[in-house]
């Protein structure tokens, strides 16, 4: 997923090389910061494509990342919903059905509405539909599985159950519980996000806030990595206490106020392989999470 920010980066320096004229297209462009326009006379007509395929291609891209996180954040949702489902057996199934069709459904879904965004085939209300109803959906899922899954380690956990449970279903509980407290914190922040941003275009969009106001909406939607890096850094307290520890400010702040002392206390071989192990099933469960 985050390796989808490469391609929007790609795409905004190839637009700002047009508003910059570093790419001079065939027509005058007078307005770069018109996020959405219904009135045709704020329409830019062109009589050809030629000299503004870039252009079109960095739009595409753009509204490519968009919708990969909208519909990406649903389909983590929709994994771990089968995953509870499917409780006997899912993680140690070795078919990948599951997750190939997820993630076509998820491209296929990005590029479908990307392409119909650039050519206006979906109107504005069609479109804040779609990112506010995943919104929700993902919402209700997130808390209907941590619902679920808590009781089921209830009932495994107490003496009086009257259900057997296999090694099995206890080990898929265990795994959907930890992986939803790891994706707690990145599910809300990347759906906080999208509220933000939806919140903001709208705003632009009607024209209820100035125009130029869209800078800082795009921004929002593009740096989100910036905020959501640190939220992967304390998912896990030993990776927040080497953040802390290597964060060159922090690091810088706290020489100031601890002048002049020394810490030559050694680290102890079992606290390195905690951190180390913790820092492979960190990785392990990033990578299910955003694959």
């Amino acid at each position: 997923m985050f390796g989808l920010w490469y391609e929007v980066i790609i795409g905004k320096l190839i637009t700002m090389a047009y508003q910059l004229t570093i790419i001079v297209p065939n027509v005058k462009v007078n307005k770069f910061y018109a996020l959405w326009a219904n009135d045709p006379d704020e329409m830019l007509a062109v009589d050809s494509l030629v000299g503004l395929e870039l252009l079109i291609l960095a739009g595409f891209i753009q509204s490519h990342y968009l919708f990969s996180i909208i519909f990406g954040a649903i389909a983590h949702c929709i994994e771990r919903t089968i995953a509870s489902l499917l409780i006997d057996n899912y993680e140690t199934n070795t078919q990948l059905y599951i997750p190939i069709s997820l993630t076509l459904f998820t491209q296929f879904m990005a590029i479908s509405i990307s392409y119909a965004v650039l050519f206006d085939k979906l109107g504005i209300v069609i479109l804040n539909i779609l990112w506010i109803s995943t919104c929700v959906i993902s919402i209700v899922l997130f808390f209907w599985l941590k619902h679920t899954n808590e009781k089921w380690l209830q009932e495994m956990e107490s003496p009086r159950r009257k259900r057997s449970f296999t090694v099995s279903q206890r080990f898929q509980v265990k795994e959907n519980i930890r992986a939803l407290k790891l994706g707690k914190r990145l599910v809300f922040c990347v759906l906080g996000t999208m509220v933000v941003s939806g919140t903001g275009i709208i705003l632009v969009i009607q024209e209820w806030i100035p125009q130029f106001l869209c800078h800082f909406v795009e921004n929002c939607v593009f740096l989100n990595p910036l905020w959501i890096c640190p939220v992967f850094m304390y998912s896990l307290p030993a990776w927040k206490e080497q953040f802390k520890k290597a964060f060159p400010s922090l690091a810088w702040i706290k020489r100031e106020r601890k002048l002049g002392v020394v810490n030559v206390e050694p680290v102890e071989d079992v606290k390195k392989k905690r951190i180390s192990m913790e820092t492979d099933v960190h990785f392990i469960q990033l990578n299910e999470f955003w694959t």
